[in-house]
Parts: structure tokens; sequence; C-alpha cells
């Protein structure tokens, strides 16, 4: 193979130090186009006459444009000719871009119409028109419309990414005939951000096709799988002529009704059983030019789809993506590399506030109320992005209920809170370069009377970013790009002492060296910076290297999200591909990549190594293998090994202990995605140096027996021995080889059962139907219970199980230095029949289900009906056994939760 001669010729060092390096072809081999090769253009023509959108390109319109007709292959043969020929032609007038392709198909039968729900992938054939108004190589839009007359918008953004929640009101048609298909589509000017003036403009441009039958995709202007880029690879749309920005302006009102049924619990005066919801919400939407400003008043945030079930054992928060239709909108607009400054998912979020003590009821709304919510977002001539947010969260009222108390007393659950976001990137270069920065800022009016004095009063962060290319006609072949980011938290002491202790900080760690605990702390800072080098475009071998910092104070978590604590960091990858079909691979991958971080101790003796092995606190070196057959099925196998290291959050805020070497290995496969029938196995087998051990296997399964429904399951079943799962801390008899304190572990063993299954029934292209649904059984036993018996070891004093005696208030294991009874585990630590301590044992057997309905009918552009229903069980019992039958018997036993919920649109463009 190509692979094994330039492996052994240049070595894998060599060729990420030489930007002028490529492997020779082969004779015969489909050349790629060559990246001087002159930029595609198409001319655009003034509409002269009308233009009915019915998916016919017969107008005599049409025909005053000269068609785009040269089509290049990204696959199945990059740089080959189209199959098929391809023709579009372009117009445009005042208020809208014209865009109609005339698409050949020797036999039509073969053309995928597979009915989704918009902005839905599957298989299908269809046509792209990709835009960038802007000219600025990086940003832009994407409108699809499949075969089957489905619809699907994106954002363009950072060159190679999208967005697909960002949607825009617009028209196409689609038109079968014995010769294939064609398509029009009307994009109004107001949906897209332009610069209007006088005389001839030029935009870029891309148009693509894709065809089912033999998984062709073919571009106007190739977009290289061996060349970094999207938007700075699009072709030019010339003969523009656009004096005026568009008129943009959009109203959009709903309605919404709903109730929330659920099991009622005897004596709480605040539930019966039913809840009842009705809400009238505004959002506006106005152009400013090259600006938009989005407002929101009484806003619905309710989520459509409900987040999967997780079952978490780790010290750390569980990240759910943003749903809520505001803040999807644009995100991207805010994102920093590698952080997330801001997640929009903690405006609005649960009230945190706690009922008084003795209370045994208790009301408090499910969410913050959101008073308004706006964005400013736009983009300058010179090449400045805007983004900007603005929120303001009610103050929440909780209720509680005492018993002997003649009414229920009412306590703040949520103060009010002011959160906003500014985000600013300029580019340079045609955006080969671009510098940007971002600034986050929250604001709480905390009450007087201490009782939120938990949370802090503000929080502020700032960052930097910058991205610079190089090398080749496009300038996206080498990339050197970082960020620094700081952050400032200030609160109440109470605040700043919760802050230090949380599993991302830990300052109470006896053995630290550069940190301590201080409980009269009112304020924090702390930075997190990252610098990598990267060679993104090359026929054969690409790479990076990089070198990063997180410092022991960075907190971001009241606006943002950030788990992972202060650390020196440095890797490497580097990769080989191949994109040429050969005898029996269409395509090949390899990889290798190394990663370490350190503790900041590791500079206590930055010359001893020692003190870098203490501070050595994670790494891996892995491989992976990516295969594509010719039969485009496709297998992804993956290697990693993670030496001994020393972890600094397996004592949940005790010493350092070590975290064992381990040796994992994962493989996957599927089958040709186009199929009736789709297979998607997978399976993870992780085994620990020092014991333990974790597997889990997954199928991931979809049928499509007619192209309007479609079933998606993923059954997935795993097993985990942990070796040392955190159980307690507890400070009873000191014990001096862990600096006072003893740190309780188990031997854990872990089953999980998961069903994800998706139904997708698409009537037309504006009415489906999405059905999510996840049954989910797991269990946890404790085999043994545990003490470490030293820090930085991996060591411990197992407890030999017993049988639990009751002697008057007093209980004694007999046999052993551990027992249970009636739920509450026992440990006694000198083996006296005296226990020591107790705690509620802590074997599980949890069963879940969760599942949504979503009936959609877009009943006019931009214009909705939403039918949802969302339904949650879930039970619980301090048992550890799993029994599948038994179990999954039992999901539907648990009393459920139901939403019932009506919402209307309206979308009016003035």
């Amino acid at each position: 193979m190509r692979f094994v001669r330039h492996l052994t010729a240049a070595g894998i060092l060599w060729t990420l130090a030489s930007p002028s390096w490529s492997g020779a072809q082969e004779a015969g081999d489909p050349q790629p186009v060559p990246a001087t090769a002159a930029i595609p253009t198409v001319v655009a023509v003034h509409r002269d006459g009308e233009i009915d959108i019915d998916g016919r390109v017969s107008e005599r319109a049409w025909h005053q444009a000269r068609p785009a007709t040269q089509f290049v292959q990204r696959e199945p043969v990059e740089g080959a000719a189209a199959e098929e020929s391809t023709a579009v032609y372009v117009l445009f007038d005042e208020s809208a871009l014209y865009v109609g392709a005339v698409m050949r198909e020797r036999d039509p039968r073969t053309i995928g119409d597979q009915l989704v729900r918009r902005d839905e992938r599957g298989q299908y054939d269809y046509f792209e028109v990709l835009l960038d108004p802007n000219n600025d190589r990086r940003t832009g839009y994407r409108f699809r419309v499949t075969a089957a007359g489905v619809q699907g918008d994106a954002y363009l953004f950072d060159d190679v990414d999208e967005d697909d929640a960002w949607d825009a009101v617009w028209r196409s048609a689609v038109h079968r005939d014995s010769t294939g298909w064609s398509a029009e589509i009307r994009i109004p000017l107001s949906q897209v951000l332009y610069q209007g003036f006088e005389g001839p403009q030029t935009w870029g441009v891309n148009f693509s096709r894709r065809r089912l039958t033999g998984n062709e995709r073919t571009f106007f202007a190739l977009e290289s799988r061996v060349q970094h880029g999207r938007v700075s690879a699009f072709g030019r749309l010339a003969g523009l002529q656009l004096t005026h920005n568009a008129r943009r302006i959009e109203l959009q009102p709903y309605l919404l009704a709903g109730t929330r049924t659920a099991p009622e619990t005897p004596g709480d005066p605040f539930f019966d059983g039913t809840d009842f919801r009705n809400q009238v919400g505004m959002d506006l939407r106005y152009g400013l030019g090259q600006y938009t400003l989005d407002v929101t008043v009484n806003p619905d945030f309710g989520q459509v789809e409900v987040d999967p079930a997780v079952i978490n054992l780790t010290a750390f928060e569980t990240f759910f993506p943003e749903k809520r239709p505001f803040f999807v909108e644009d995100q991207q607009l805010f994102e920093f590399p590698r952080l997330r400054l801001l997640n929009s998912r903690r405006i609005g979020r649960e009230p945190r506030g706690s009922p008084p003590d003795g209370a045994e009821f208790s009301d408090v709304p499910e969410q913050t109320s959101i008073l308004a919510a706006a964005k400013f977002t736009g983009r300058t001539s010179r090449g400045l992005t805007i983004g900007a947010l603005a929120a303001l969260t009610e103050e929440e009222e909780g209720r509680a209920f005492t018993p002997g108390a003649p009414d229920a007393t009412t306590f703040i659950a949520e103060p009010r809170t002011y959160q906003g976001a500014v985000r600013l990137r300029q580019d340079f270069r045609d955006g080969a370069t671009q510098v940007g920065t971002i600034v986050t800022a929250l604001g709480r009016d905390l009450p007087d009377d201490g009782s939120l004095d938990l949370l802090a009063s503000s929080a502020f962060s700032v960052g930097f970013d910058f991205e610079h290319n190089w090398g080749g006609a496009r300038s996206r072949d080498w990339a050197f790009w970082g960020f620094f980011a700081q952050s400032f938290v200030h609160g109440p002491e109470e605040a700043l002492l919760e802050i230090q202790t949380r599993s991302n900080h830990y300052f109470q760690r006896p053995d630290a060296t550069r940190f301590t605990l201080d409980s009269t702390r009112t304020s924090l800072s702390g930075r997190n910076w990252r610098l990598q080098f990267e060679r993104r475009s090359a026929e054969h071998w690409t790479g990076a290297i990089w070198l990063a910092e997180v410092s022991s104070g960075f907190e971001v978590n009241d606006l943002g999200f950030w788990t992972q604590g202060e650390r020196l960091d440095g890797g490497a990858r580097v990769s080989y591909r191949e994109i040429t079909p050969g005898p029996l691979f269409r395509s090949y991958r390899f990889s290798a990549s190394t990663f370490h971080n350190w503790t900041h101790e590791a500079l206590d003796d930055v010359w001893s190594w020692s003190s870098w092995s203490r501070a050595h606190k994670r790494g891996s070196f892995s491989g992976s293998a990516d295969f594509e057959f010719l039969n485009y099925w496709a297998l992804d196998l993956n290697v990693r090994y993670s030496p001994t290291s020393m972890s600094d959050v397996a004592t949940r805020g005790g010493p350092l202990m070590i975290d064992p070497a381990s040796l994992s290995f994962e493989i996957e496969a599927n089958t040709d995605r186009r199929g009736v029938v789709v297979l998607d196995p997978s399976f993870r087998y992780e085994n620990g140096l020092r014991g333990g051990h974790e597997w889990r296997a997954e199928v991931g399964i979809t049928v499509r027996p007619w192209p309007a429904f479609e079933v998606d399951l993923a059954p997935s079943f795993g097993s985990e021995l942990d070796p040392a799962q955190y159980v307690e801390t507890t400070d009873d008899l000191g014990y001096a080889p862990t600096f006072g304190p003893r740190y309780l572990f188990g031997d854990l063993d872990r089953r999980t059962f998961s069903l994800e299954t998706r139904i997708n029934a698409t009537f037309n292209p504006t009415l489906s139907l999405q059905l999510f649904a996840q049954p989910l059984i797991s269990s946890g036993n404790h085999l043994t219970y545990k003490q470490l018996a030293e820090s930085e070891t991996f060591d411990f004093d197992v407890f030999q199980e017993g049988s639990a005696v009751a002697l008057g208030d007093l209980v004694a294991c007999v046999g052993g230095r551990t027992c249970v009874l009636d739920g509450e585990r026992y440990i006694d630590f000198e083996g006296d029949s005296s226990t020591d301590i107790s705690f509620s044992d802590e074997n599980f057997t949890i069963r879940s289900f969760r599942m949504t309905a979503v009936l959609r009918w877009e009943y006019r552009p931009g214009s909705e009906i939403f039918l949802v229903w969302q339904q949650s069980r879930r039970g619980e019992v301090n048992d550890g056994s799993f029994d599948f039958f038994r179990d999954f018997g039992k999901v539907w036993g648990a009393g459920a939760e139901n939403q019932f919920m009506v919402k209307m649109t309206y979308w009016l463009g003035l």
C-alpha cells in the first residue's frame, strides 16, 4: 500500500514538518482538482417575467440565464466528473434570489425520496444552494431541498461548521419526470444578511447535489476531503445588482396550553395530581441593515424533547445540550474554542433555594421565569461579527408547609438575576486570520436575610481567541490558533466556600502544595489558555501539537459550563488518510495521538522526575483505524493505553490516590446506510491493570420499510466492575495515613440496559409525527467495602462482610467489620464488635422510562402547530441485583408523570 511506502520513505515527523511534502500519485488515479484551478463563476440575471414556484424550470425567464453545468465529484471519487448532468440557473430581483436546478437521471426509479421532518438527515437525493453574501469566506447559508420536497437550511460558520437550528422562511418545489427531477427555490433577500450598494456585486456561492444511487456527491466548486475549508472553497456568483438592504421585520406570536398529571402525595397541600398551564407571548426579529435584533416577550422556553436518562456516579455534573428555540438560534455566534463560557441552559435554570427547616412539603417552580431576553447580532462590512445577548429572570418564590402550622409560608427560591454576553470576532486576510473576544456577566439580587448566600452575587469571564491559517492557494493548509480566558467570581463567604469545595477545585485537598481552602474568601479568579499548531490540509498526512493550562481558580459555572480541574496540558496527534478507492477499500484513515495532564505541583521541583510523576493526573496513548469498504460498509477500530497516574478527584476532596493503568479497545461497524435495514454495532472493552473491567455492547438498527416511515432502535448493555467506587468520607476515628479522615470505597458490580427508540412518520413535507422513548435499567451492587490504606497508593483495607445484631440502640457486626440492617450499612473500623459509623446502603436498582411524542404541522411558511405528550417514570430500590425481565416489567409499575401541550405559532413577515 502507498501508506507503507510513504511511511518508510519520509516518516511521520518529517511529513508534519514539511509544508511542501505530498505523496506521489499512481498512474491512472483520479486527480483531485488543484487548489490553483480557476474559481468557478456563475452569473445571475435580473428576473424578466413571472416564475411560478412549482418545481418545473420551464418559464421563459429561466432561459435568460446561462446555466452552471460543470459539476465535479467529491464522492465516491474526488475530482472525477459527475456521472449525471446538472444545470443550475440563477435569477434575482429586488426582493429575492431564484435558483432553478435541472438534474438528469437515466433511471428515475433510483431517485431517493425518503420523507423526513424539516432539517432531518435521511437517505434521499437533494440539491443545495450555499451562499456567502458577505464574501468573508467563513460564514454563509445553506438551503437544501430533497427530491421529496422537504426543506432544510443551516447557518454556516467558522468555515467548516454549520448550525441547522437556524431556520429561514423560503419557498421551494420539486418536479419529477422521465428524465430525472428538477427544483425551483425562491430565497427572500430578507432572510440573509448582505450589504446593498450601487453597482454590480459578487457573492460566494456553491451548489451541491447528492444522488443516492452510487452514493455520489457533486459540487459546482469542489469541497475537497483533503483540503480544510468549506465556505472558503465557494465559487463566485456575479452579476447581482442590489442597491438596498432588504427590509426585515418578523413577528411570531404564540399560544400555549398544557396540563401536567402525576401521582399525588398524601397530605401534600400543593399538588392534587393535576396542574394547568396557559401562556401567551411573542418573538420579534427586526433587521437593521447588516444587523438583527431579536426580542422575546414572555417567552416559552419549554423543551419539546426530554433529556435522556443518565445514571451519574461521578463527581461531575452531566452536560445536556440546549434545546430551547430562542437560545438555539444563533447559538454558534457565542461559541468560544474548547470552552463553554456561555451555557444558555443556566438561564432560566431550576431554582436552588431550599425550604425552611422542618418543612414537610414544598412547592418550587421547575424553572425560573424569564421576564425578557434579547439578542443583537450582525456583521459589519469590514468583517467584524457581533453577538450580544441579555436576559432577565424573575425572583422566584416557593411555598413550604410545616405540620402544625396554620398556613403555608413563602421563601425565596431564586433571586432576580441579570445575565449577558458579548462576542466580537474580526476577520483579516479574507477570513484566513481571525481574532475575537467574549465577555460574559451575571449579577444576582441576593436577599438580605442570607437565605441564598450559597450563590455568588456576581460572576464574569473574559476571553480572547485567535486563528491564523496559511499555505496553499486558499490559505487553509496550516493553522495556529489559541485562546486565553479569565474568570472572576464574587459573593458571600458561604458561596465562595461552596465553590472552593466543588469537584473542579477541591481546595480542601490536604496534601495540596499550591492552594488552600479559605473560608473567609469572597472572590476567586482563574485563567485558562491553549495554543495549538495544526497541519489541516494535505493529500495524506495531517496532525497537531498543543500546550494548555487551567489554573486552580478558574470558575465559570454560574453562566458557563466547566467541570475539569486545574492542569498543565500537552499533546500531539498525527493522521494518515487515503481517499482514492483501491482493490478493497474506498477510503481509510490511521491516527495516533497522545496527551498528558499534570497538576501545577509538577512545578514544585521542575527538574525532578518524581515531581512530575506525582503530579501526572491523566494521560493516554491511542491509535485508531477507520475503513470504508467498496460496498460502503465501514469499520472503525480504536485502542488506548492509559498509564498509571495520580487522581486528585477520586477521594472527593481528600488526598491524592493512584489511578491504575488501563488498556481499552473499541470496534464499531456499519452496513451501507442507504439500505432498507441498516446495522450499526459497536463493542468496547476496558481492562484495569490492577483489577476491574468494563464492557459495553450496542447495536443501532434502522429500518425504513417505506419512504415515509423510519424506526431507529439502539439497544445497549454494559457491565462494569469498578474496584474503587467512592462511597463515603468520615472524620470519626482519625486515620493518619490519609491525613485524618477515612475514605471509603467499594468494589461496584454495575450493569445497565438501555433501549433508545425513535419512530418517525412523515405524512408530507410539512406534517410529521416523531416519537422518542427510552426505557433504562441500571443496577449497582457493592461486592465489598474498603478503606483507602494510605494516600498516593491504590492499597485498601477490605472489610469482611458480617451479620448485623441489634443490641438495643446499638448494632454489632458479627463475623466481619461491615454489615447491613434495614437498609443501613454499618462499619466497624477497629474490629472490636462496636460499629463506628453508618450510612444508607449504597446498592441500587433503578428503573426509568422517558418518552416524547410530537406531532408537528407547518400549516403555513414559518407558522407551526405542535401537539406534545411527554411521559416519565422512575422507580428505585436498594437492591443491587439485575434481572432484565423482572425489572423491565416493573418499569411500567412506577408512577407516571405526564405532560400534554398544544402550542401554536404564527409567523408574520412585514
